[in-house]
């Protein structure tokens, strides 16, 4: 046992000062709002990157939609360009062939069925996606463009997506 012979030493000893406390506590407290600063950056970047890859596989969608329209006009011993006018279009994967965008940015709006599938049906849960197709000229003759443009929000910011094709005539009548 330890016994003080002097007051100064006895106050050295007793213990952390209040100033001591508070740095101790301003240190862990910076400390905490990092780490809490980067999960929510984490969070906010896996919900970027979920919709940017199904975005991805909408637009992919949608130029396999014109794709087929072209391979079956082929099958059908058509013009390749049949029912492919210049235009802007909408489509999903129950449509028989592509249709005319009416102007109204509710036709645009992608919807999930209830089997899982994005749909233009209004009845079914909003996807907060949107997909148009625009078909143009292409660059040589017997060919034409198209972009499958999707569109959606996070936190009220919007995001796009686009993707472009030429389809050629590649098996002329």
């Amino acid at each position: 046992m330890v016994i003080f012979k002097n007051k100064k030493h006895q106050a050295d000893a007793s213990g952390f000062t209040l100033i001591e406390i508070m740095i101790v506590l301003f240190i862990v407290s910076v400390g905490l709002v990092g780490v809490l600063g980067l999960i929510v950056q984490n969070i906010q970047s896996h919900d970027y990157n979920r919709s940017n890859l199904v975005a991805y596989q909408l637009a992919q969608e949608g130029i396999e939609l014109v794709r087929n329209a072209r391979d079956n006009n082929w099958r059908a011993s058509r013009s390749f360009m049949n029912g492919l006018e210049e235009g802007l279009y909408i489509a999903d994967y129950q449509d028989e062939e592509l249709v005319p965008y009416d102007g109204l940015p509710d036709s645009t709006e992608l919807h999930i069925d209830s089997n899982g599938f994005y749909v233009h049906d209004l009845s079914a849960k909003p996807s907060g996606f949107s997909r148009i197709i625009k078909i143009s000229e292409g660059p040589e003759e017997k060919s034409f463009n198209v972009n499958s443009l999707v569109t959606w929000f996070i936190r009220d910011r919007e995001y796009s997506y686009n993707l472009e094709v030429i389809f050629y005539d590649w098996y002329p009548l």
